[in-house]
């Protein structure tokens, strides 16, 4: 696997990874010769495969990748380039500051009918265009329609159909939303949307892929996919999308229904556009853009650091918004200004100043006195602050990343997060008020599951984590503060404390 700070062909500097699937890694990197941000897909192919087979898969792999570099619609996500570095497969795609249609559906719930027959018709549009230029898709599914915080929607994995239908690649991942109770596997796993005929690692077709879309469809208006063995059962499917939808997933290849009566079907149900609002005089407008930061579980061992202490700060801790007290009732993810917390008795924290290097990154926190700062190269934004006595962390991530939509990205990270650890329980997921931009504070406990052991927490503890997105004109920054429960009320003054003192960059 990758790491922060490597150069894929001397040209594509991986910066962060934004997903983990079946088939590898999604990361934002920089393109170092045309300086600009780009999504890479490095294709973890599975150990153990003879040599033969593996070739063959990296030749099918590069075939259809150039095949989908010639696409460019404004429903496509746009493949770039297709590399290869010391024997590992990498799709250079665009980078796309979004949602994606599982993490919605698993975060926030079903969509209303105008909506999802708004996104479907786009998705339609991009397949019509593919396949008039003779590329099939082959995975269409919720974990690859991008909904863009820029208003577009956008069909992704363009050249990666062929690790959808192979069975190196069919493991789905268990476990069931933490909000909606649909299994993960069902949203995330690409044989769910498989057509019937591929069950047998048949190819990919025209019609597969529209049975895909209304797959796709089906789960975006009832949370969870149909049955590809059964006939499909228009009953949980909204009245006004039952047709097209039925139509879409006929078993039979040549009884689907046509991509311009789909067109037809969808863009009666799509929302009447909203007429113009005439400006008034001396009135402003603010635009938000969003971008999704899918963050894995925090607290993995390193970071990178050139900090230099400053002053000391001893003071009494001050009441956070945004760390509840856990006696009071549990807000709802809908909630924006959480009850302040009840003071708690305890020793003022010892903290220090610190401040990165160069001083005109123009951002500087205060850290527990006594904690260590750990370094890993390569990781240029990233900071981290262990108390191995308590087994308690803290950690700042910052980015140079405009327009961040913070309740957006912690709802993305929690469908992320939900499969790969146990024993989850969401305390907090809401909006918070901070005086230098947008933020948004998330609050769980969990125990480590079984891909967690390289973050350096230990099996069969509880933990509870606060995570805070901050975002800023100019920047995006993340505060995570992880310690296991039963020391949480110890640490509980000294994390109020540091989230209060952290002050951004504003440039």
């Amino acid at each position: 696997m990758g790491t922060p700070g490597q150069t894929i062909v001397r040209r594509y500097r991986l910066v962060r990874a934004l997903g983990q699937g079946t088939t590898g890694v999604v990361w934002e990197a920089h393109d170092t010769l045309l300086d600009r941000a780009v999504a890479v897909r490095e294709v973890m192919l599975p150990a153990g495969l003879r040599e033969g087979r593996r070739l063959e898969l990296v030749r099918r792999l590069a075939g259809e990748a150039r095949q989908a570099e010639r696409l460019r619609h404004p429903n496509i996500a746009a493949v770039h380039d297709y590399a290869e570095d010391e024997g590992t497969p990498y799709i250079v795609m665009e980078l796309v500051r979004s949602r994606s249609l599982d993490g919605v559906v698993a975060g926030d719930g079903p969509l209303p009918v105008p909506r999802a027959a708004s996104i479907a018709r786009q998705v339609l549009s991009a397949l019509a265009y593919a396949h008039a230029s003779g590329v099939r898709h082959g995975d269409v599914r919720p974990a690859n329609v991008l909904l863009g915080h820029d208003g577009r929607v956008l069909l992704a994995d363009f050249g990666a159909a062929v690790l959808a239908a192979d069975p190196a690649f069919t493991r789905e991942v268990a476990g069931r939303s933490p909000a909606h109770g649909a299994p993960v596997r069902a949203i995330r796993g690409a044989a769910a949307f498989l057509a019937p005929e591929r069950a047998d690692a048949g190819g990919p077709t025209r019609a597969a892929d529209l049975w895909a879309l209304g797959a796709t469809l089906h789960t975006a208006v009832t949370g969870r996919p149909p049955l590809a063995h059964r006939p499909v059962d228009p009953a949980p499917v909204p009245e006004p999308l039952r047709a097209v939808v039925a139509g879409l997933l006929a078993r039979d290849p040549r009884k689907r229904l046509a991509p311009e009566d789909a067109d037809r079907l969808l863009a009666a149900l799509e929302p009447a556009p909203e007429p113009p609002v005439p400006a008034r005089r001396g009135s402003r407008t603010r635009l938000v853009t969003g971008v999704v930061t899918v963050a894995a579980l925090a607290g993995a061992l390193g970071g990178w650091a050139v900090l230099r202490p400053g002053s000391a700060v001893d003071a009494a801790p001050i009441p956070l918004a945004g760390v509840p007290d856990p006696t009071s009732p549990v807000s709802s993810a809908s909630s924006v200004s959480p009850p302040s917390p009840a003071p708690v008795r305890a020793p003022r924290p010892k903290l220090m100043w610190f401040r990165p290097k160069p001083p005109d990154q123009g951002w500087r926190a205060a850290v527990p006195r006594d904690w260590t700062r750990f370094t890993s190269l390569g990781r240029q934004s990233w900071y981290q602050w262990l108390d191995s006595a308590r087994n308690a962390r803290f950690e700042i991530e910052i980015t140079r990343q405009r327009g961040t939509d913070p309740l957006g990205s912690l709802h993305e990270a929690e469908a992320v997060l939900y499969p790969d650890v146990k024993a989850y329980r969401r305390l907090r997921l809401a909006s918070a008020s901070s005086e230098y931009g947008t933020a948004a504070d998330w609050e769980f406990t969990f125990r480590p599951g079984p891909s967690s052991s390289r973050t350096g927490l230990k099996q069969g503890v509880t933990y509870r984590q606060f995570r805070r997105v901050l975002s800023t004109g100019a920047t995006t920054s993340v505060l995570t503060w992880t310690a296991p429960a039963d020391e949480w009320e110890s640490l509980r003054p000294t994390l109020a404390r540091v989230v209060a003192l952290f002050t951004p960059p504003t440039t």
